[in-house]
C-alpha cells in the first residue's frame, strides 16, 4: 500500500513539473526568459546533457515483459545485448584484458572480444553500460525523493505563509526542529531499521529535505497574498481552497521547478555518499555510488584500474550534477523577479 502511494506521489510530481515546463515553454509573458536561457551556450549544453541522462534513465527502467526470463530486460538491456563480456578488466579501447599473464600459446585468450569505450570491470562487464544503468537509479531516486519532500514542503509552506498566526509558529517550530537534525545520522538510523531498498532511501532523504522547499514557498506565499489579484479574488467571494490552487499555485510554480533542479543534484550526491560509506542502495543495484565503492579498491591495484572511477565520477555523477546546477541557476536568474529586476 505504501509503495502504491509512493508511486502515485511520484506520478503527480512528474505531472506537475511537466505542466510547469509546458507553461514555461508556451507562456507569452515568459518569452524574454526563454530567449535569455537559449542565448546562453552553457545552458543549451546543460539542457542537452540532462535530456541524454533522462532518455538513458528511462530506457533502463522500461521493462519488456513476457521474455520468459527471471527478470524482464529493459530497453537498455536489449540495446546492449550484443556487447560481449570479457574475462576481466580491460582498459578503454584496449586490445587485451588487464592483469592476466598467459603462456604464449594461450595468448589469443587474452584478446578482448569487443571495443569498450570506458573499459570493463572485474567481471568483464562494460563500464559505459554500468554508468547508463546508474542513470536509471539516479532518475528513480531524484523523482522518488522529490515525491516525498515536495508535497510536504509545498503544503506546509503555503499553509504557513497563508494563514500565519499560531499555525505559522507551529510549522516554523517543526521546520526548525527538522533542520536541526543531522540528515546523515537520521538517514543511517532510518535505513538500519527499515532496510536499504530504494523506496526506503527515498523516504529517508525526503523526510529530511522538505524544509528548504517549505521556506521558499512560505516566503513567496506571504508576498503573493498581499498582491491585488489575491485581494480581488477574496472580494469576489472565491473560496480559500480555490484561491490557493487556481491563483496562488501557478505563481509559485517557478520556484518549484527551480528548486527541483537543484534538489536532484543534492539527491544524486547524497546517494553516492551513502553507498560509498556502506548504507546506500542494496548490493546488486546499479548505481554510481556502488561503482565508486568498487573503484576505491581497484585504484590500489597494480596496474591501477582507474577507469571504473573515471566512468562513475566523470561520466556519471559530475556532468549531470554540473548540468543541473547550471540549469537551476539559469532558471532562477530568468524567472525569479528579485534577480531579473536587478539586471
Amino acid at each position: 500500500m505504501i509503495v502504491i502511494l509512493f508511486d502515485i506521489l511520484w506520478v503527480c510530481l512528474a505531472i506537475t513539473l511537466v505542466a510547469g515546463l509546458r507553461k514555461f515553454l508556451t507562456a507569452e509573458n515568459l518569452k524574454d526568459a526563454r530567449r535569455e536561457l537559449w542565448n546562453k551556450k552553457r545552458v543549451r549544453i546543460a539542457f542537452f546533457a540532462i535530456a541524454i541522462y533522462l532518455v538513458v534513465g528511462l530506457l533502463s527502467q522500461i521493462k519488456i515483459p513476457g521474455t520468459g526470463k527471471i527478470s524482464d530486460p529493459s530497453l537498455l538491456d536489449l540495446a546492449y545485448s550484443g556487447m560481449p563480456k570479457e574475462r576481466t578488466y580491460s582498459a578503454p579501447f584496449a586490445a587485451e584484458v588487464t592483469g592476466i599473464k598467459l603462456r604464449k600459446e594461450e595468448y589469443p585468450l587474452n584478446l578482448v572480444k569487443g571495443i569498450h569505450l570506458l573499459g570493463t570491470d572485474i567481471n568483464g562487464g562494460d563500464i559505459l553500460y554500468a554508468v547508463m544503468q546508474g542513470a536509471g537509479t539516479a532518475l528513480i531516486l531524484s523523482f522518488g525523493t522529490a515525491a516525498v519532500a515536495f508535497p510536504i514542503g509545498i503544503a506546509f509552506g503555503i499553509i504557513s505563509g497563508w494563514f500565519g498566526s499560531k499555525l505559522d509558529d507551529l510549522i516554523q517550530w517543526l521546520m526548525a526542529t527538522i533542520a536541526s537534525i543531522p540528515w546523515l545520522l537520521f538517514v543511517i538510523a532510518f535505513l538500519m531499521v527499515f532496510g536499504r531498498g530504494i523506496f526506503w532511501i527515498c523516504l529517508a532523504i525526503g523526510l529530511t529535505s522538505w524544509v528548504g522547499t517549505a521556506r521558499l514557498i512560505r516566503g513567496e506565499t506571504m508576498k503573493q497574498k498581499s498582491l491585488d489579484y489575491i485581494t480581488a479574488a477574496r472580494a469576489a467571494g472565491i473560496s480559500t481552497f480555490r484561491i490557493l490552487t487556481k491563483h496562488l499555485m501557478p505563481n509559485v510554480r517557478y520556484l518549484i521547478i527551480i528548486d527541483f533542479t537543484l534538489f536532484c543534484s543534492s539527491v544524486i550526491l547524497a546517494e553516492s555518499i551513502l553507498t560509498f560509506i556502506g548504507i546506500g542502495v542494496e548490493q546488486g543495484t546499479a548505481s554510481w555510488g556502488a561503482m565508486l565503492v568498487e573503484a576505491e579498491k581497484e585504484l590500489m591495484r597494480s596496474p591501477s584500474i582507474w577507469w571504473v572511477f573515471a566512468g562513475s565520477a566523470f561520466v556519471g555523477i559530475f556532468p549531470l550534477v554540473l548540468s543541473l546546477n547550471i540549469v537551476g541557476d539559469a532558471l532562477r536568474d530568468a524567472l525569479d523577479p528579485r534577480t531579473s529586476s536587478t539586471r
